[in-house]
């Protein structure tokens, strides 16, 4: 017999075939799905039955029409009482009243005749005495019949006095307000001999003042940040030794007492800030960079800085010319308001006059520092400008002694003088301009004095406008009409 072969998987099925699956779990049904709300309604209205919804709607409208015929048979019932107004005209009141009126002047006997003569009845005196003990009294207590309608007693017009003047009285208030004024700016800030400080205080600023002499960063106590506002903030800030403090810490108080009055700040630049650039200026030839930061700190109330510092530093005789240098670089630095510049410059100006008639080597200081100013190019008023004037022509008067040759002018003013003609060279009166040309005639500089010369005449006059240029003439006259 031949050899029996068996099928290979690849001739195996797979699975088996669809119509034994299919018969093997019986007949498939499809799922019935959820009927809709259309089909819902169309059931409904074939099985003749209402929904929820339109029940709920038809029992309101039920209840609605039940309150309706409760309230119309209320209203019938009870409308005379209720649904009339207080207001409402009613004629049967008419009626009523006109009974009662009949009713009560019925009996007219009660009311006596017209003609009946009224009997005068003649009174005890000893009764009439007992009457007025009582009743009287009481009478006379009323405020009505004492006083009247106005509150006054029958005499207080005959006691009345004359009444006082609106004018009078005004003047008399003013007069007492200027008095009490008077007072006050007499009183204003006395001199407290007996005043001293408490033991505390003294305690805490001393400690303060170990403090700020090993100052480098970092916040201050809150004691000394409150100085500015306190009074005899001076008195105090001299217990914590200003001289010994670090650059750093007059930094840090720089910036303490310039948020306050210009006035604090001025005293400040004076008692702390300008001893210590001097010094540091004289020791080591140079300016920390600390203190020059103070210096532009200060300049954030230029009143207070030009007051406190800028203006005792010149005046005191002494500036050297290397400390005008290094101020005037904090100036050149810093934008300073008009007018503080042009109040800075006139007191300046009066401040070297005065060195001038001393013959004070420190005027070439007052110069640089009206130099530096004068380059700032500010719009100056003319009462500026004129002092600026006298302010050279004075200088170089004051170079004469007697009779004798005139004395060489330093370079700096020079130097100021043409800053000067550079910018203000239109803002000068016309004598003016030749005073200073003849200046320039006795005591010019060699290499200056042809450059403030130039400056000089290519001004215009104080108030005299521009001349407007004409358009220039390019030969071509065909446009022209003959006149």
């Amino acid at each position: 017999m031949p050899k029996a072969t068996t099928p290979s998987s690849s001739q195996k099925r797979r699975h088996n075939p669809l119509e034994d699956d299919l018969l093997a779990t019986g007949i498939l049904k499809n799922r019935e799905g959820r009927p809709s709300k259309r089909a819902g309604k169309k059931q409904a209205e074939e099985q003749g039955y209402v929904d929820a919804k339109a029940s709920r709607k038809i029992l309101a409208m039920s209840r609605d029409l039940i309150d309706e015929e409760e309230l119309q048979s209320g209203s019938a019932a009870g409308g005379d009482a209720r649904g009339r107004s207080a207001f409402d005209f009613d004629p049967s009141r008419l009626d009523a009243g006109s009974d009662v009126e009949e009713d009560e002047f019925a009996n007219e006997e009660a009311w006596g005749d017209e003609e009946d003569v009224v009997e005068e009845v003649e009174v005890d005196g000893a009764d009439l005495e007992t009457f007025n003990r009582f009743i009287t009294p009481t009478m006379n207590d009323d405020p009505l019949l004492t006083h009247g309608w106005d509150g006054k007693p029958a005499d207080a017009a005959e006691d009345q006095k004359p009444g006082t003047n609106l004018a009078d009285l005004i003047m008399a208030k003013i007069a007492e307000k200027e008095a009490m004024q008077g007072g006050q700016g007499e009183d204003r800030n006395p001199v407290e001999e007996d005043f001293e400080l408490s033991p505390k205080v003294v305690e805490v600023y001393t400690k303060i003042g170990l403090i700020l002499a090993r100052y480098k960063s970092g916040p201050l106590p809150k004691p000394f940040k409150i100085l500015p506002q306190i009074p005899h903030w001076e008195d105090i800030l001299q217990i914590t030794r200003p001289d010994l403090w670090t650059p750093n810490a007059c930094y840090a108080a720089t910036r303490i007492f310039v948020s306050a009055k210009p006035l604090v700040v001025q005293r400040f630049m004076e008692m702390v800030i300008l001893e210590r650039v001097r010094e540091d200026i004289h020791e080591h030839k140079k300016l920390n960079v600390h203190l020059f930061n103070c210096l532009k700190r200060g300049l954030f109330k230029p009143a207070g800085f030009f007051k406190g510092f800028l203006f005792p530093l010149a005046a005191s005789g002494t500036c050297t010319l290397r400390e005008a240098q290094i101020i005037s670089a904090v100036l050149a630095r810093v934008s300073i308001p008009v007018l503080h510049s042009a109040a800075a410059i006139k007191t300046l100006c009066d401040i070297a006059a005065e060195q001038a008639s001393q013959q004070s080597e420190c005027v070439s200081a007052t110069n640089y520092m009206l130099k530096v100013l004068l380059e700032k190019r500010y719009a100056l008023p003319w009462q500026c400008v004129d002092s600026l004037v006298f302010h050279f022509l004075r200088y170089a008067a004051s170079a004469r002694d007697g009779d004798a040759a005139p004395k060489a002018l330093p370079v700096i003013f020079h130097q100021c003088m043409l800053v000067f003609a550079q910018r203000y060279r239109n803002d000068i009166t016309e004598d003016q301009r030749e005073a200073l040309l003849d200046l320039l005639l006795n005591h010019g500089h060699e290499k200056i004095a042809p450059e403030i010369r130039r400056e000089l005449l290519a001004g215009r006059g104080r108030g005299v406008p521009v001349e407007q240029p004409q358009p220039a003439f390019d030969g071509d006259d065909t446009m022209l009409v003959d006149s």
